[in-house]
């Protein structure tokens, strides 16, 4: 699964509908899949945290209330930042990939605990504020703050305790220097510039 994925409902929903039982917060992601905009776009209009919508989505893939709905390829160069096929070298573009792991034989390998990073926790409020601050406009923003979210090992995440990212006034503090690697990675990918020294607090 991708972030740029587009989901609209099944005839299996529309038949099942009213006899269906979740909870409120189920009911505002499961309702904002239009077949229009992206599952990033949906959770974000669905104030749902990427890896609770991530989550729901596989669950409602798996009852068949939603589908996946077919775009195309100039339809997922403008979804992606693509200007063509040219511009990210490659015949078919590739995946925004959903907290994949970097590789199968890290995950199979006993894993020490991460080293504290030498620069000091990464402030997540300053990390998401610069990202923002990289686009046209504040929504913009925040959905490049997804995307790079989305690109980050959820494994990594759950190690610091992190379920959510709130996109706005986040006090989280990262402090492990594998998952302030990954952010600063995933930042270089989407936004295309090096994290600033500012969004490290004192050591």
């Amino acid at each position: 699964m991708t972030g740029t994925e587009i989901f609209k409902h099944t005839a299996a929903y529309e038949r099942d509908s009213r006899r269906i039982r979740l909870h409120a917060p189920e009911w505002k992601l499961l309702l904002a899949f239009d077949g229009q905009r992206t599952l990033a776009e949906v959770a974000l209009s669905a104030e749902v945290s990427f890896a609770e919508a991530f989550s729901l989505t596989e669950k409602f893939l798996g009852q068949g209330w939603i589908a996946e709905q077919p775009i195309t390829l100039e339809q997922y160069l403008k979804r992606t930042g693509a200007a063509d096929l040219a511009s990210i070298g490659a015949a078919v573009p590739p995946a925004v990939v959903l907290h994949a792991p970097k590789n199968a034989a890290a995950l199979e390998a006993p894993q020490a605990a991460p080293a504290p990073s030498p620069r000091g926790p990464m402030r997540l409020s300053a990390v998401v504020d610069f990202i923002v601050s990289q686009a046209d406009n504040a929504l913009l923003g925040r959905l490049s703050a997804y995307r790079v979210f989305l690109r980050v090992p959820h494994e990594l995440l759950q190690a610091e305790e992190i379920v959510s990212v709130n996109l706005v006034n986040d006090s989280s503090l990262i402090r492990t220097e594998a998952l302030q690697k990954a952010i600063a990675e995933a930042v270089q990918e989407i936004v295309k510039r090096p994290l600033p020294d500012s969004v490290y607090a004192g050591a």
